[in-house]
C-alpha cells in the first residue's frame, strides 16, 4: 500500500518560511522531540543549531521505526544546513535513507538561486531553484520569534522543502497564548498554526522560539523530551500498523472486489482538499452539499482505439524526471527486452504490466525511491510499482502517468498508488502491483502526479469517509 503518504506526513511535520529581514538572536542550543501517533512512540527527532563565524549552523536528524503491513521498517532522515544573520539559506545537505533505500540532495546558494545536486540509485542529477530568499526548516520557529509576534498575527512565508526540493508557500497564524506542562514542568507558550500545501499543523514555541510541541494531520505528535526519554526504546511501533491505521473502513464490504466493473460510492472528508483531481475518464465525480457521489468504472480495452509506437503526445507524460528516470540506459534497456518487437501500446503496456508484477517481491518500504534504484532491488510496494511502470513505459514511448489514492482489500480502502496509460486518446488506469490492465474500480482516485502533488492528498487522511451504494 500507499506508504509514501505516510512518510510524507512524517517528513514534513516541520515548515519554514520566508526571511523577514531581521536578524535572529538565536543562542547555541540543542533538543529532542519524541514522535507520536495515538500515542504510540515512533521515533525521534534531534535538532542542535550553533553560531559559527557570524552565520548559524542548523542540524536535524530523525529516526522512526515503523510496521507497514506487517514489515518492520526504521526510515531516517539528515539536514545539514547554514544560514546567514537574517536565516536566509547559504547551503545544505540531506538525505533520506531505509533499509536499502538512499536519497542523498545538497545545494548551495550562488545570488539568487540554489544550486542542487541530487544522487540516489548511483545516478546524480542537478537541479536549479530561484530563491532570493530560503529559510531552512529547522529555522522556522526562529523566524516567527523574530517577527514577535502576538495574538490575531497572521504571517504569510515561503519554505524550502528539502524532501520536495521546492520552494512553497506557508500560512502562520498566531492562536493564543497557551501554557504546557512538560516532563512536570510548566512552559508559557504561544500556539501558532502552519498550513503549506493544505496541510495544517499546530505548533507552541517558548519564549526563546523553539518548539515545545508540534501537532499536524492526520494525528502525527512531537513533544519535548529529555534525551534518555527520546531515546527510548519506540518497539511499541509494532503495535500500530501505519498504513492499517490510516486506511478508511467503508460502511460495508465488496464481494470479489478485483472482478468489478462498477462502483457508485458516497464520499465525505473530501472538502478539505485543496487542488486534488478526483475526475478522471473512468471516475466521474458530483458534488451533492458536503458530499461527493463517485461512479467508477472500470473500460473496456477491447474498444480502445489501437495505437502504434512510440506517441509523442502528451509530451510532459513522456519525459524523464527525478524519480521517473525513463532516460536512463538501464531502464531503456530493460523496456525494449520487456516489449520486444511489440508495436502496438495497449500490448506493450500489458507486457509492462505483467512484467512488473512478476518480477517485484511484494514488500511495505519506507522510503522515496526512483525507478532507477527500483529495478536494481526488484521488491517494494505500490509506490515501487507505479513508478517503475512509469518510467519503464515512458522509455517504450507510452505517455504514463501516477494516479494515487485509495483501494479496497480485505475489508477497507488503503491509500495506494497505481498508474494510467494514454492510449487510444484516452486514459487507462492500470495497476502493476495486482497485475491489472485495466485496473478495477475499488481505485479511488484523490490526485495525480510525483512526490510534490501526491504531498496534497495528507490534506485528507484521516478525514475520509465512504459510503458503498452499489457495485456489479
Amino acid at each position: 500500500m500507499h506508504k509514501r503518504i505516510v512518510s510524507l506526513a512524517l517528513l514534513l511535520l516541520a515548515c519554514g518560511g520566508k526571511i523577514g529581514g531581521k536578524a535572529a538572536q538565536i543562542a547555541p542550543s540543542e533538543e529532542w522531540m519524541g514522535i507520536y501517533i495515538q500515542n504510540v512512540k515512533i521515533g525521534y527527532v534531534y535538532s542542535r543549531q550553533e553560531v559559527k563565524a557570524g552565520d548559524y549552523h542548523f542540524t536535524q536528524k530523525s529516526v522512526m521505526k515503523l510496521e507497514l503491513l506487517g514489515s518492520d521498517e526504521t526510515f531516517s532522515t539528515n539536514l545539514e544546513a547554514v544560514t546567514d544573520e537574517t536565516l536566509n539559506l547559504q547551503r545544505f545537505s540531506f538525505d533520506i535513507s531505509s533499509r536499502q533505500n538512499s536519497f542523498y540532495a545538497e545545494g548551495k546558494r550562488e545570488g539568487d538561486v540554489i544550486k542542487i545536486k541530487i544522487e540516489t540509485a548511483g545516478r546524480t542529477q542537478t537541479k536549479e531553484i530561484a530563491a532570493k530568499d530560503a529559510l531552512i526548516s529547522p529555522a522556522l520557529a526562529h523566524w516567527v520569534a523574530a517577527q514577535s509576534p502576538k495574538p490575531g498575527d497572521k504571517l504569510s512565508v515561503s519554505v524550502f522543502e528539502p524532501t520536495l526540493l521546492k520552494i512553497l508557500p506557508v500560512t502562520i497564524k498566531v492562536l493564543a497564548a497557551e501554557t504546557l506542562t512538560v516532563d512536570g514542568v510548566r512552559v508559557p507558550t504561544l500556539k501558532l498554526q502552519t498550513s503549506m500545501m493544505g496541510l495544517k499543523s499546530e505548533v507552541w514555541l517558548d519564549s526563546t522560539g523553539s518548539s515545545v510541541r508540534e501537532s499536524q494531520q492526520p494525528g502525527i505528535v512531537m513533544v519535548r523530551e529529555s534525551r534518555e526519554k527520546a531515546l527510548e526504546s519506540v518497539s511499541g511501533a509494532a503495535k500500530l500498523d501505519l498504513l492499517s491505521f490510516f486506511a478508511v473502513r467503508p460502511d460495508s464490504a465488496l464481494q470479489n472486489p478485483r472482478e468489478l466493473k462498477e462502483l457508485k460510492l458516497k464520499v465525505t472528508g473530501l472538502s478539505a482538499g485543496e487542488g486534488l483531481s478526483i475526475s478522471s475518464t473512468t471516475q466521474k465525480s458530483r458534488s451533492i452539499g458536503e458530499e461527493i457521489e463517485l461512479i467508477i468504472t472500470s473500460p473496456d480495452t477491447c474498444e480502445v482505439k489501437r495505437t502504434n509506437l512510440p506517441m509523442s503526445e502528451p509530451a510532459e507524460f513522456l519525459e524523464s524526471s527525478l524519480y521517473i528516470q525513463s532516460t536512463d540506459p538501464q531502464i531503456k534497456r530493460m523496456a525494449a527486452q520487456i516489449i520486444g518487437s511489440e508495436k502496438d501500446a495497449m500490448n506493450a503496456a500489458a507486457k509492462l504490466v505483467r512484467w512488473v508484477y512478476a518480477n517485484l517481491r511484494k514488500r511495505a518500504t519506507a522510503s522515496v525511491p526512483s525507478a532507477v534504484e527500483v529495478l536494481q532491488t526488484r521488491e517494494g510496494d505500490c509506490n515501487e510499482h507505479a513508478i517503475l511502470i512509469a518510467a519503464l513505459a515512458r522509455a517504450a514511448g507510452i505517455p504514463t502517468k501516477i494516479n494515487v489514492g485509495l483501494v479496497y482489500l480485505d475489508g477497507a480502502f488503503y491509500y495506494h498508488a497505481w498508474n494510467s496509460f494514454w492510449i487510444g486518446n484516452t486514459w487507462i488506469p492500470a495497476d502493476a502491483t495486482f497485475g491489472q490492465l485495466p485496473a478495477d474500480p475499488t481505485h479511488i482516485q484523490l490526485h495525480e502526479g510525483e512526490l510534490d502533488e501526491q504531498a496534497k492528498v495528507l490534506s485528507v487522511v484521516g478525514e475520509i469517509q465512504i459510503n458503498i451504494l452499489s457495485y456489479r
